[in-house]
């Protein structure tokens, strides 16, 4: 019997650090590639981000820390005062 070295991929939350586990045995899956595990994880629900961000993975828990980060990554909701509309603020903006 012969040894050699082989690297593997483990995937886990970014945010509750827990590590995907495969749903038919519930023992950790481990993958040849980035790309087979991004799959399979997008396959299961969890939220696979691009890869160039810090945070990669989230899985599908459903709590106030997930939904900060997701929270996080979403873009500013835009802001829009028609003209002569009071803003929140009590101000108006005026009239052209």
């Amino acid at each position: 019997m012969s040894l050699r070295l082989q690297h593997c991929y483990v995937a886990a939350c970014d945010v509750c650090h827990v590590e995907y586990t495969d749903p038919e045995t519930d023992a950790v899956a481990w993958f040849p590639d980035e790309t087979s595990a991004e799959q399979a994880l997008r396959a299961d629900r969890w939220m696979v981000l691009a890869r160039n961000l810090p945070e990669r993975f989230v899985c599908p828990a459903d709590d106030e820390a997930h939904h900060a980060l997701v929270d996080s990554l979403m873009p500013p909701e835009p802001v829009i005062q028609l003209s002569g509309q009071l803003g929140f603020d009590g101000t108006e903006e005026p009239s052209r």
